[in-house]
């Protein structure tokens, strides 16, 4: 008998302490908001989720200095019969040689090249070459010493005809005192795809910090400015299209405001020009959402 109860209480030890070892969280962020859209002189007034979002992150000790980790999260806008979407989904290790992350998550080349001027909660991706936020089917390494870092990722889809990898992401970046200088090219087989980058993020110029960024694809470019200036920022973006001889550009004024613990209020004015020639396909956009993280 009291080897029976022995068994039974290490058990339950077991099992208690094993979700406090993978460091499990498990998380929400209700983000909704008011939003008018001008387009072409007809506005639009409306309220919706701007990609609220649930999800579960751990990680776990597996020592040797080696550290596992994961992440599942989820779009829960489920507005005009949408479904549930995926926004992460990846698995990894991590340890003095670096980290390895497999599946949909930021891989090398935003990581590197657009997340440093990326700061628009909203506003961003409308006059890029290349605007790459989470892609999925990828494998990532990335590691680094002192002040330069480095990153390469590859893809893998089953139903492309071309041999693998699919398409590839190569990127490092070097400190310069407080500025980061980064540059990276990416390449995807299926649309024959090559963009080359740099950007300079950390510029500062008194209580302002600024950031530059440059992309390339073929006889297409964008150039991307960003201004912080405490938790205002301005973000402009303009892209020349060889093949249409247009020069779309937008420009995004945006202001954080905390309102305490896990509340926070963005508000964000939004021009953008398509340079079509008709000033029906130009836009300006109004919002102010509420964001609210249950933790």
């Amino acid at each position: 008998m009291k080897f029976k109860t022995t068994a039974i209480a290490m058990a339950v030890a077991g099992t208690v302490a094993a979700p406090m070892a993978a460091q499990a969280d498990i998380y929400a962020s209700a983000r909704v908001g008011i939003e008018n859209v001008d387009t072409g002189g007809v506005s639009d007034l409306d309220v919706h989720s701007f990609a609220s979002r649930f999800g579960a992150k751990g990680e776990t000790d597996l020592g040797n200095g080696m550290t596992g980790f994961g992440r599942y999260e989820w779009d829960v806008d489920l507005e005009n019969g949408d479904s549930i979407k995926l926004r992460h989904r990846y698995v990894g290790v991590k340890g003095d040689f670096g980290s390895v992350t497999v599946g949909q998550a930021y891989h090398t080349f935003y990581n590197f090249l657009v997340g440093p001027v990326d700061n628009p909660w909203w506003g961003s991706g409308y006059a890029m070459v290349s605007y790459t936020g989470r892609t999925d089917k990828a494998i990532t390494y990335a590691g680094g010493s002192g002040n330069v870092a480095f990153g390469v990722s590859a893809y893998f889809a089953r139903e492309a005809d071309e041999d693998a990898p699919d398409g590839y992401e190569v990127a490092g970046s070097f400190g310069i005192g407080d500025m980061t200088l980064a540059v990276g090219v990416q390449h995807f087989e299926v649309i024959d795809n090559d963009v080359t980058g740099v950007t300079l993020s950390g510029i500062g110029a008194g209580p302002v910090t600024f950031g530059v960024a440059y992309q390339q694809n073929d006889d297409d470019d964008s150039l991307t400015v960003e201004a912080l200036f405490g938790n205002a920022y301005a973000h402009l973006e303009s892209i020349n299209l060889d093949a249409s001889d247009n020069n779309p550009m937008a420009l995004t004024l945006g202001y954080t405001q905390s309102l305490g613990r896990n509340t926070t209020m963005w508000y964000e004015v939004v021009s953008g020009d398509a340079d079509s020639g008709n000033s029906d396909d130009d836009l300006t956009a109004v919002r102010a959402v509420l964001k609210y993280d249950i933790m």
